[in-house]
């Protein structure tokens, strides 16, 4: 049986928009993994892979495990007067050394951490804070 040309595009067109559709799939369908916290007073630091892509996907997820967090890992952490502030940090290629370099300017280091490594690269999710206008915000 021959296959005409427009078949053969029409079929390769088709392959490419069903391997596309479950590459996309998995992206979104991958556990959110919390690697680390660190958290100095009422501001928290929480080191994720796989976070969720869309806005509306990030304030989902922070709804659904709000609760887990608190439990957990004391996230949020507010303070007296119910101020916190809880930043989603993406893990990338790990924790690194600050070599002291221009090429580490940005790096996000964590001072309780016992190691040279003790350093991501500032590449920030997601943030929730509630503030002094008592509601919470998200960015």
């Amino acid at each position: 049986m021959k296959i005409n040309s427009m078949n053969q595009q029409y079929y390769l067109l088709l392959a490419v928009f069903i391997c596309g559709l479950i590459y996309t799939s998995y992206l979104w369908l991958r556990p959110v993994e919390i690697i680390d916290i660190h958290q100095d007073e009422n501001w928290s630091d929480v080191i994720v892979n796989n976070f969720p892509v869309t806005k509306s996907e990030k304030i989902s997820w922070w709804n659904k495990n709000k609760t887990f967090l608190h439990s957990k890992y004391s996230v949020p952490a507010p303070d007296k007067n119910g101020y916190f502030h809880v930043t989603f940090w993406d893990i990338g290629s790990g924790y690194k050394a600050d070599t002291g370099t221009d090429q580490d300017s940005d790096l996000l280091c964590f001072d309780d951490m016992k190691t040279n490594a003790n350093c991501i690269e500032k590449n920030k999710v997601f943030e929730v804070l509630r503030g002094r206008n008592g509601g919470l915000q998200y960015r």
